[in-house]
């Protein structure tokens, strides 16, 4: 009983001085009252207001207190973050390295013939077309197969001249006489050479003076294998000396053009390596190389007017097409891995906050201090741009929640700046007090 009785004293006397000093007075709540500085847009931070008022869709401001605008020992805009706001945000940072960065560069190419294998075809004398062996174009051919029978007057008399000339050098082969000699072989030689001028082969003008047979007609053969895109005569055409008959192609290797804009000419170069794929299928990939870059703009073929209307840079590509898959006139999508830098600083796209007017990033001091800094970028290469002022491999910067760090980076730059213009104000009041002070009262008033 005893017990009870002085827990019962002892409780009492802890409520009695709880209720006098543990309580705060109500003078002492109003002396710790928190006093509001401005208010701010909820949206905006970097709008304030003196009074209370809604922004456009409604929301009130937000307020803020004296004791938020304390100042502290951290730089301008640093802003401390607790590693619980930290987690709650979603903060993540990446740490600064140097990288090999490369720009794809895509767009479209069109399958072209390689210039120096396109094979013109054409007869040295005017004659009649008495035999076709090619009837039809898009035909292909190899390297000597006949193209067709020629029949010409000319031709004959020729081969009659040489073998007259052969026939008069062997009986004066044996003439006691040089000069009758070497005058019969004279005239040997210019009518074989007469007979090679129109493409008649060693081969046949050997059996021509072993047979002594004139041939009515001469064979005209391809000079390449290839395939016969244009076909101009029939039979029965007469025909004239360098009229043309054929055209052959030679596809087995074909050129790709593509078209660059201007803003990516820097990352192009000779050599560079591409990927070329048929728009039917993405499994059926083509390697080419960038054989050559075009000095104008516009057309293959330069011409002033259309540089000026197409704002775009030919490139070549030098493509194998030994199954002759690629055909002429095809369009190939390009991708191009243009090399940007071997070795750069370079920070995620996701950790540049670009205003417009500069770019910046938040660097995370490792500490729960986090800072906003300006950079210069260069290109951009994938997620990656390439930095050329402002970081040093090894920093830190964030690459999620950034926009809001900013925020309160901006927000405490305000509140501030408010500060100081207020200690400003006031000690500007004071020296204006003093500066009365020294001047006394006006004469005329007072005693």
């Amino acid at each position: 009983m005893l017990f009870i009785i002085v827990g019962i004293a002892v409780g009492g006397s802890f409520i009695w001085f709880y209720s006098r000093h543990g309580k705060p007075s109500p003078a002492q709540t109003a002396g710790k009252e928190r006093k509001i500085l401005f208010y701010r847009a909820p949206m905006n931070p970097s709008i304030t207001s003196p009074t209370p008022k809604k922004d456009e869709m409604g929301m009130d401001y937000v307020p803020v207190y004296e004791d938020e605008a304390a100042p502290t020992t951290e730089a301008q805009g640093v802003v401390r973050i607790s590693p619980e706001k930290i987690q709650k945000i979603g903060v993540k940072s990446e740490e600064v390295s140097r990288r090999q960065l490369k720009r794809a560069i895509r767009t479209v190419g069109r399958v072209e013939p390689v210039e120096n294998r396109v094979f013109a075809i054409n007869s040295k004398i005017s004659g009649w077309v008495e035999k076709l062996y090619v009837g039809s174009t898009d035909q292909m051919v190899m390297k000597g197969e006949k193209l067709l029978e020629l029949y010409s007057p000319d031709l004959v008399s020729a081969q009659e001249e040489y073998l007259l000339a052969s026939k008069n050098f062997e009986s004066v082969k044996g003439s006691p006489y040089p000069e009758v000699r070497k005058g019969a072989e004279a005239l040997l030689v210019a009518a074989a050479q007469k007979l090679r001028y129109w493409d008649i082969s060693d081969d046949q003008i050997e059996r021509l003076k072993e047979t002594g047979a004139i041939t009515r007609t001469m064979t005209i053969r391809a000079p390449e294998s290839g395939s016969v895109t244009e076909k101009m005569v029939v039979v029965g055409q007469k025909i004239e000396a360098g009229e043309p008959l054929f055209k052959i192609i030679d596809h087995s290797v074909v050129w790709v053009y593509g078209e660059i804009y201007e803003y990516e000419m820097p990352y192009v170069k000779v050599g560079e390596t591409a990927t070329l794929t048929p728009s039917y299928s993405s499994t059926e990939v083509y390697h080419g190389r960038i054989e050559h870059i075009y000095g104008h703009l516009g057309s293959i073929r330069y011409t002033p007017e259309a540089g000026t209307e197409v704002r775009t840079e030919k490139v070549r590509f030098e493509v194998p097409n030994h199954n002759r898959a690629l055909k002429l006139g095809m369009y190939l999508n390009i991708e191009i891995k243009g090399n940007i830098a071997k070795s750069s600083i370079a920070v995620p796209d996701s950790a540049v906050i670009d205003t417009g007017a500069r770019q910046i990033v938040i660097i995370d001091r490792r500490d729960g201090t986090f800072e906003p800094r300006r950079v210069t970028l260069g290109a951009k290469a994938g997620d990656y741009f390439e930095v050329v002022k402002g970081l040093k491999e090894g920093d830190y910067v964030v690459t999620s929640a950034n926009f809001l760090i900013d925020s309160e980076s901006n927000l405490k730059a305000a509140i501030s700046g408010m500060g100081e213009a207020k200690e400003e104000k006031a000690a500007g009041m004071k020296e204006e007090k003093k500066e009365e002070k020294k001047e006394g009262p006006m004469p005329g008033m007072g005693n």
